[in-house]
């Protein structure tokens, strides 16, 4: 029980991944607050944490609107009396083309948005209830594809989870004082969610073979494989670690 008394809020907790990390992190003994701006996408969630006897609590949000995450903040903090672990998950390339030709200004805001925007207003949200009591643990979510390009997504994404990178850093050193770790993992392709199966699907199998063959390991990760980064993070056994992004990629990308 790694996480025993911790409370976690996870943001895009109804798709593949946030799913995942949200009963990881429930496992450890965390109580967890589920968002998503699907309810549908929640409902789903909410039937595995069910199945999993897990303790959780779940808000609908649209992380782009600062009222939303703002008020989400506080009514997790009302519940439950404290904040103790940020995961900002909710980002992806949501169905928006990759080709340069084919993307439009509203493709390109939505992806930053989301991604950049939202885990933005999160952080903003997040660190003055964790500020108060001296102590936080807060996770956001890159991509290999914020760290080098890659087949399966476009530039906005690129961009959105590269910006996330150096905002993790900037942030971890301006709220490392108060006792507040800020790290990112950043995996490689995961089957994590019908999108991720539609991005690999729409690849030519020599390219799938050149992605697979890249990766010293020889396979694709599991949800459960990010998973148990994340539990680290959020763990003490993190304590002397910020400013940090874990390349989760079976050695695709070393750096």
């Amino acid at each position: 029980m790694l996480l025993q008394d911790q409370v976690a809020l996870i943001t895009g907790a109804g798709g593949g991944l946030g799913t995942e990390f949200a009963k990881a992190l429930a496992h450890e003994g965390a109580a967890v607050v589920l968002t998503d701006i699907s309810e549908a996408a929640l409902a789903g969630a909410v039937k595995q944490m069910e199945e999993a006897k897990a303790n959780y609590a779940t808000f609908v949000l649209d992380v782009c609107d600062k009222a939303q995450v703002e008020q989400t903040m506080a009514k997790t903090v009302e519940k439950y009396g404290k904040l103790d672990i940020l995961l900002n998950n909710a980002g992806g390339s949501l169905f928006t083309p990759k080709k340069l030709e084919e993307i439009e200004e509203k493709h390109w805001d939505l992806v930053l948005n989301v991604n950049l925007k939202g885990t933005f207003l999160c952080c903003q949200a997040a660190v003055p209830h964790m500020i108060a009591r001296k102590r936080g643990k807060i996770i956001n979510l890159s991509s290999i594809g914020g760290r080098t390009a890659s087949l399966v997504t476009g530039i906005p994404y690129a961009a959105a989870k590269g910006g996330v990178i150096a905002l993790t850093r900037r942030l971890a050193k301006e709220v490392g004082g108060h006792g507040i770790n800020v790290n990112a993992i950043a995996p490689g392709t995961v089957m994590s969610g019908q999108r991720m199966i539609d991005l690999w699907n729409e690849l030519t199998e020599p390219q799938k073979d050149d992605i697979l063959n890249s990766i010293p390991l020889g396979r694709l990760s599991t949800a459960a494989e990010q998973a148990s980064v994340v539990v680290f993070l959020a763990s003490e056994m993190s304590g002397y670690l910020t400013g940090t992004v874990i390349d989760i990629n079976g050695g695709r990308l070393m750096a």
